[in-house]
């Protein structure tokens, strides 16, 4: 074998360390080793291989430049070009709940007969993956979002010195255990012990995406009046600042009260979201960040605790997480168009 030169020992190096093919680096090791003048013999011996395979990687080395293997030419497909095409595009529409039902499909359609790991290849080798289908409510209005989005980025691009846009929500955080995916190893079972009473507790807040600033004040209950009262406290977070409030269609949001209330203040302009749009209200993100930091695969003894625990997140941990919130919450709003889900009979 030829003596390597220092790029060629540092490419292979490199190689080495970004592979994850274990067939790939043997062949590396074997170059590398016989680069530093093992034999053949002793090489074969230390890998456990042929000293046959030790030179047939060399030679694919210095002939080909290859160490990864030979790709595996794999099986011809069943299915003609165009009868791919076709069963993609089918598939593509009518959502089957099982690779079982997708098998007798092709059977009956093509005469083809498919084992269900068979299928399961073919599906993933073209792009198809096993989820279940967004929920969304009837009266979701994809138009109505998108013309929200537009004026919410003019809104956004104009806004003057000292005026400032918050997103405003209630959250009613449940005294309830709440489980949640995370490595466990495997063959334990670890138990989360679930509460019986279901009581809660009641938050207005507002978050400010610039700046990362989350306004949060507990409440007995949220209507009209607690409404209000965190409209004033949200001013004189904010004095002689110009508000734009963006919330939801709540009732307690378009009360009599709260226009008027609106209406007479100098500094806060509401803005509502379209019906069924809590993917364009970014503060919805805070309240997930808020249960996985209280509720998710905790228990609480009791509900003091329970509510403490909750205090604590919007009266101090908040500030602290506010790298977090950045990678987190931002205004690149999910756009929902509606595809209706049709499935197999």
């Amino acid at each position: 074998m030829r003596k390597l030169d220092p790029k060629q020992r540092i490419h292979l190096e490199c190689i080495f360390k970004e592979t994850k093919d274990p067939h790939e680096r043997d062949r590396i090791r074997v170059i590398m080793a016989l680069d530093r003048g093992h034999s053949p013999s002793e090489i074969a011996d230390i890998l456990r291989i042929s000293e046959r395979t030790v030179y047939s990687y060399l030679r694919a080395y210095e002939e080909e430049g290859r160490t990864a293997p030979e790709p595996h030419p794999g099986k011809p497909c069943k299915l003609s070009p165009m009868e791919e095409i076709e069963l993609k595009d089918y598939l593509a529409r009518v959502t089957y709940k099982s690779a079982k039902e997708v098998c007798v499909y092709v059977l009956n359609k093509y005469g083809i007969q498919y084992t269900v790991a068979g299928i399961t290849d073919w599906l993933l080798r073209n792009g198809f993956v096993y989820k279940k289908p967004m929920e969304i409510p009837k009266k979701l209005d994809p138009e109505k979002q998108e013309a929200f989005v537009k004026k919410y980025h003019e809104l956004k691009e104009h806004l003057k010195e000292g005026e400032r846009i918050f997103f405003m929500d209630a959250t009613h955080p449940e005294y309830q255990s709440q489980s949640s995916y995370g490595w466990i190893l495997k063959g334990e079972v670890k138990t989360l012990t679930t509460t019986t009473k279901q009581e809660r507790v009641h938050f207005l807040g507002a978050i400010e995406l610039g700046q990362m600033e989350v306004i949060a004040q507990e409440y007995e209950t949220v209507n009209a009046d607690t409404t209000v009262d965190f409209l004033k406290r949200l001013e004189e977070k904010n004095p002689a600042t110009k508000i734009y409030l963006i919330c939801d269609n709540a009732s307690s949001n378009r009360c009599k009260k709260v226009q008027e209330y609106v209406k007479k203040s100098k500094w806060i302009e509401i803005h509502y979201l379209p019906p069924y749009s809590p993917n364009l209200n970014p503060i919805e993100r805070l309240w997930k960040v808020m249960r996985e930091e209280v509720t998710y695969n905790k228990t609480h003894k009791q509900f003091k605790e329970f509510s403490s625990a909750i205090r604590e997140f919007f009266n101090e941990k908040v500030n602290r997480l506010k790298q977090l919130l950045r990678r987190r919450i931002n205004d690149n709003f999910q756009k929902i168009h509606i595809n209706p889900l049709q499935t197999s009979i």
